[in-house]
């Protein structure tokens, strides 16, 4: 099942990361009403992972019980692992040289890094690459999906909507009790254990593997496909949340994290319709070269820190311009980066790597 209209969003959400690291006081950042919404870098990775169990259900799951006994965990670990690793150790590679100074001074950095396990040790999850922490939770989505997968063939949906919600409801309520503790302070141990541990983000994939299961079991027959209008309230209701967060803060008088699945709901509301879509912002999201940005998106999600260091190293002391265009010329230079490394190191590596492992 092809979704091509979904992988448009890949990139404008790996862009408002790109902005929360280096944009934030460029336009359109700039302008107060749209500040929230321009750099929700953190929130967008919380759409990556819905996304990602969505996807990975209506990829994987099956209704035929001879298909289902197909399936391959070994072939689908190894095109996952080709998926991700590939751009990932460019990445990590070119941070390790910039930084061999001190890159050794703790022996577990680099192992951790390169076996995709920091974002499972508080003080290490953005220590190199500072994207990567969020692949490492998505591996572990990655590695429990098949297990799921066989989950929901021996218990059902209803079981797995049950357990989604809970954790949905407990990660929430942990979250948000770490967050206004008096423990609390950014950049410290309980910080990286709220923001970057794996199972801290469960609760996104569960929701989004549920969702997709429903929609290729049954709301894909069932929902309308001329819902532009949705769809776009839809997008709407999720710019107002995201706008509406810090004053919500203030009136309740305490801190509210979006980046842990609280408004996954949303996301997956959204998801749904724009999947489901066959009308107007179906056709303009599924032109090919929004589709390729879509591909990209990972290749600038993951690449934008070694980029942005070699930018700032060898272009920013040698033409003096202002911090925003400077920030527009990098941000075309890594769309660029991204197109030529998804078409000439993430496809070739891809099928490589599927073609000797699997």
């Amino acid at each position: 099942m092809q979704l091509d209209q979904i992988t448009f969003t890949r990139f404008i959400a790996a862009l408002t990361v790109v902005y929360f690291h280096y944009g934030q006081n460029v336009f359109p950042a700039n302008i107060p009403f749209l500040f929230e919404n321009i750099t929700a870098g953190p929130i967008a990775v919380g759409y990556f992972y819905v996304l990602s169990g969505f996807i990975m259900a209506i990829a994987y799951y099956q209704t035929d019980t001879d298909k289902r006994k197909r399936f391959s965990r070994k072939k689908y670990w190894v095109a996952r692992f080709a998926r991700i690793y590939p751009v990932y150790l460019l990445a990590l590679v070119i941070i390790v040289a910039a930084k061999y100074k001190t890159v050794f001074a703790d022996w577990l950095t680099l192992p951790l890094h390169l076996s995709l396990l920091q974002s499972w040790i508080p003080g290490y999850p953005i220590t190199l690459n500072t994207p990567g922490w969020s692949l490492s939770v998505e591996a572990f989505f990655y590695f429990c999906f098949p297990f799921l997968l066989v989950w929901i063939y021996k218990h059902g949906s209803k079981t797995l909507s049950l357990i989604s919600v809970l954790f949905w409801l407990i990660t929430q309520y942990i979250l948000h009790s770490l967050l206004n503790s008096a423990d609390y302070a950014p950049k410290t141990l309980l910080h990286d254990f709220i923001y970057y541990n794996p199972i801290m983000h469960l609760n996104t994939f569960l929701m989004g593997l549920l969702c997709g299961v429903y929609f290729k079991d049954r709301w894909i027959k069932r929902l309308p496909q001329k819902n532009d209008l949705w769809v776009i309230l839809s997008m709407l209701t999720i710019f107002i949340l995201i706008w509406a967060r810090p004053h919500l803060e203030n009136s309740l008088g305490f801190k509210i994290a979006y980046t842990n699945g609280l408004i996954s709901p949303f996301f997956l509301l959204f998801i749904v319709l724009l999947a489901s879509n066959k009308g107007i912002i179906s056709k303009i999201f599924s032109h090919p070269w929004l589709i390729l940005l879509g591909e990209a998106s990972y290749s600038l999600y993951i690449l934008q820190k070694p980029a942005h260091g070699l930018y700032d190293k060898i272009i920013v002391p040698r033409i003096h311009l202002s911090e925003d265009i400077h920030f527009y010329i990098f941000t075309i230079i890594l769309i660029l980066l991204s197109i030529a490394s998804y078409k000439y190191l993430e496809k070739p590596a891809r099928k490589m790597i599927r073609d000797k492992l699997s």
